[in-house]
């Protein structure tokens, strides 16, 4: 296994690596909850040094780094968030949607609305997911706060609270984040007592993922897990 860094808080285990390098000599994982790059090449009209590590999202000029790294995910149930405008990946099964509630980004100036949604593919043995069939597919939930002034660790970070929905319908073992970008995943396993694993390139995310695991698993530990 090729990797820069190996770092374990608590239930969670972080590598600063390549998932391609990573992923096939990893076991272990019961599941996968992840935000791969879109494939849109995707930059913000905001852009802070304090947000942005790079110019753009690594290997976010297509979608071929996706499809890699799920391929190599295999079987196991995976949700992946990923865009409308972008071919889903191979093997999808069903596709939820992330209702952010109200207008947020510009989307196409030419048009009358804005964007406020988000897709997340539906992956792997269908027999493997959890919990009672007791709500629709899509799902409602505030992002995370626009600026980098109020708590933003990562351009694309998705809400904790999103991911423990997630999390609520696969399966219990450690969950799988091979996109971990600033430790989001792995934040809402820790809240739930559950094991993690996340695997980063980008050594500013990498850091910071590793200040938020550290931050949640030292109130898991004043306050006691989540049921």
């Amino acid at each position: 296994m090729t990797y820069q860094r190996k770092e374990v808080i608590g239930r969670a285990t972080l590598y600063l690596g390549d998932s391609l390098d990573v992923l096939p000599d990893l076991d272990g994982y019961a599941c996968c909850l992840t935000d791969p790059p879109y494939g849109d090449g995707y930059q913000s009209g905001h852009r802070t040094d304090a947000l942005w590590s790079e110019s753009n999202i690594r290997n976010d000029g297509d979608t071929s780094v996706r499809d890699a790294v799920l391929a190599l995910v295999g079987n196991v149930p995976t949700l992946a968030f990923g865009k409308w405008a972008k071919e889903a990946p191979a093997g999808t099964r069903m596709v939820l949607v992330w209702d952010k509630g109200g207008a947020l980004g510009m989307g196409d100036l030419r048009l009358p609305w804005k964007p406020d949604h988000e897709e997340i593919y539906v992956l792997g043995d269908p027999s493997q997911f959890v919990g009672r069939r007791d709500c629709g597919s899509v799902i409602y939930c505030p992002p995370v706060q626009s600026m980098a002034k109020n708590g933003r660790q990562h351009p694309n970070e998705k809400p904790v609270a999103l991911l423990c929905k997630l999390l609520e319908k696969l399966p219990a073992g450690p969950v799988l984040d091979p996109f971990m970008g600033s430790g989001s995943t792995l934040v809402a396993a820790t809240r739930l007592g559950r094991p993690s694993i996340g695997i980063e390139s980008d050594p500013v995310y990498f850091e910071r993922a590793l200040r938020r695991v550290e931050a949640a698993e030292k109130q898991a530990d004043m306050f006691g897990e989540a049921a």
